[in-house]
């Protein structure tokens, strides 16, 4: 059951990225609200895991600073400012995927499923019951989103550029921009961001190569910033299917 409600988190994803601008307009902000809700789930999941290791070592369980540090309010409202930016980055990004990358988010379904199986067996014999269940989540974020993480770059990096190399950044900008596909104008004004970071990373790879003397800061900068957007986009993918495990682990056990 589980995997196939991520399998079909996925293909609506990949559905609303192959509308035509009105429907997929409309559809913009109730798959971000889901996206952002969903991510939200697992990072607080898992932060309230590691502030109560915290607490638990550290302070008596009937100390009011035990029930005061636990995570409330500010946490939940830190949280999903981190969600909802990332949602919008990931939905920007999804909307310029194509075939290739797209049967390498869809393969993160099963992944998921085989990883935690696997983590499960393995701790089965090491966790309490209570907790192993949401260790395996918090484990399986970061083992399955370094191979996806890999085979973004590889793609993005692999994927055919505008020739920009010897012109100022303006001048690429005023040449190469693509326009953006919605006609929603908030979701049109996210997707021109995102277009514009990504020229942006492209001219810079193109002419910021060289030593320190010759821009070499600056290309290593730009190389940070390809291995940020790279590492935002495929943690708020991961952690969006792992948050499917959570809205359904919860709701078993209300």
């Amino acid at each position: 059951m589980l995997t196939g409600l991520r399998g079909l988190l996925a293909l609506t994803f990949l559905a609303w990225s192959l509308l035509p601008a009105p429907l997929s307009g409309w559809l913009f902000l109730p798959l971000w609200v889901l996206a952002s809700w969903l991510i939200l789930s697992g990072s607080l999941e898992a932060a309230r895991l590691r502030r109560r290791v915290w607490l638990d070592q550290y302070l008596l369980a009937d100390s009011g600073w035990h029930h005061l540090l636990r995570g409330g309010l500010l946490m939940t409202a830190w949280h999903l400012l981190i969600a909802s930016m990332l949602g919008l980055f990931m939905l920007a990004r999804l909307l310029h995927a194509n075939g290739w990358l797209w049967l390498i988010l869809l393969a993160q379904v099963p992944v998921l499923w085989l990883l935690g199986s696997w983590l499960d067996l393995r701790l089965r014999a090491h966790l309490k019951a209570g907790v192993r269940a949401a260790l395996v989540r918090r484990l399986s974020v970061p083992l399955s989103m370094l191979p996806l993480l890999v085979l973004y770059l590889m793609f993005s990096l692999g994927m055919p550029q505008p020739y920009m190399t010897g012109i100022g950044w303006g001048e690429a900008v005023a040449q190469h921009l693509p326009p953006a596909q919605s006609s929603l104008a908030l979701l049109a004004v996210f997707e021109r961001s995102y277009l514009l970071l990504d020229l942006t990373l492209q001219w810079a790879l193109q002419n910021m190569l060289g030593g320190v003397d010759d821009s070499g800061a600056l290309a290593l900068l730009a190389w940070s910033l390809l291995l940020l957007c790279g590492v935002a986009f495929a943690w708020a993918w991961v952690r969006m299917l792992v948050g499917v495990s959570v809205v359904v682990s919860r709701r078993s056990h209300s």
